[in-house]
């Protein structure tokens, strides 16, 4: 009687490991320009994630594009695309704050001053 316990208790998990294995992975498809207003600039990115499990993050601009590859069912790339993606994020955020800082403001003042000089 306890075998046939045992064997069932098997069967369970058997079933239950065949279960998730065979279960759909959910996918990831986003698309945008990151000039959408503009009628010059083609620039945009793709990021998707396959039913298969590979992560692309591609960056177009005009002539040239980088691509980012991940195999996420491989435990070392899933942390390398996580990885990947946060310094990106870092470096992008770390840029668009130094441009405000150093360029926008001086833009202001040069706005000003044009505006001041020619009576505005």
């Amino acid at each position: 009687m306890q075998l046939i316990y045992s064997l069932s208790i098997f069967d369970i998990y058997l079933s239950y490991t065949i279960t998730v294995k065979n279960m759909e992975k959910q996918t990831y498809n986003k698309k945008n320009f990151l000039l959408p207003e503009s009628h010059r600039s083609m620039s945009c990115y793709h990021a998707k994630v396959m039913e298969d499990g590979i992560m692309k993050l591609t960056i177009h601009d005009c002539k040239r594009s980088i691509q980012l590859k991940n195999d996420l069912n491989i435990h070392d790339e899933l942390k390398e695309a996580i990885d990947k993606l946060n310094h990106l994020a870092t470096g992008i955020l770390d840029l668009v704050q130094f441009i405000e800082k150093e360029y926008l403001h001086e833009e202001q003042i040069q706005s000003n001053d044009f505006q001041h000089t020619h009576g505005f």
